[in-house]
């Protein structure tokens, strides 16, 4: 997607080969027509999908996905992180890199039950997150049945193994490599 690559070469911050800092219109301020033309062209590029709801963990896959749910009439599931064990809500433990801390992805049963989703997530590294909701759907018969990742690194082995693994994916940014002497992000696509 265009309009994205542009937001990244123009207000994305390379910190280091690994780590790209979009903080500024994707995570920690976002871009509302940025958003909805994401939510968009995810709409778009599933309208011919049979499926029941988008789902995203918060927070930063909420405005993305709330535009694509808008757009293709359809509801939206946001599953919350916890830090602590609930067995009043269906959960999947889960361990966070980044913050070096375990938590559980956490939703009601009656929002998950029986239905086939769509993820939709902001960044796709390790595709921890894909796998765990997609353990998490599991274990009350649902199914995550194509995702979309606003931004992947490809570099990285979460697009490389769910690609090998038969996954449904597409990223709208992939990104081949980041230097961060320089700046340059260099694209998939």
């Amino acid at each position: 997607m265009n309009l994205l690559k542009e937001y990244i070469m123009r207000h994305g911050l390379v910190k280091s080969a690994s780590i790209l800092d979009v903080s500024s219109f994707l995570n920690m301020q976002m871009e509302p027509k940025l958003m909805k033309e994401i939510g968009k062209t995810f709409a778009e590029h599933y309208k011919d999908v049979d499926f029941d709801a988008y789902i995203t963990v918060e927070s930063s896959g909420i405005a993305p996905s709330i535009f694509a749910s808008l757009y293709s009439d359809k509801p939206l599931v946001v599953i919350k992180k916890f830090y602590k064990k609930d067995d009043s809500k269906v959960q999947q433990h889960c361990y966070s890199f980044t913050k070096k801390q375990d938590y559980y992805l956490t939703a009601d049963e009656k929002f998950l039950e029986n239905k086939r989703f769509i993820l939709i997530d902001d960044f796709l590294a390790s595709g921890s997150v894909v796998l765990n909701v997609e353990k998490l759907c599991d274990k009350v018969n649902s199914k995550v049945i194509k995702t979309g990742i606003c931004i992947s690194k490809d570099f990285q082995e979460g697009m490389i193994y769910l690609k090998e693994n038969g996954y449904d994916v597409i990223s709208l940014a992939g990104i081949k490599k980041m230097d961060p002497e320089t700046g340059s992000i260099e694209f998939t696509d």
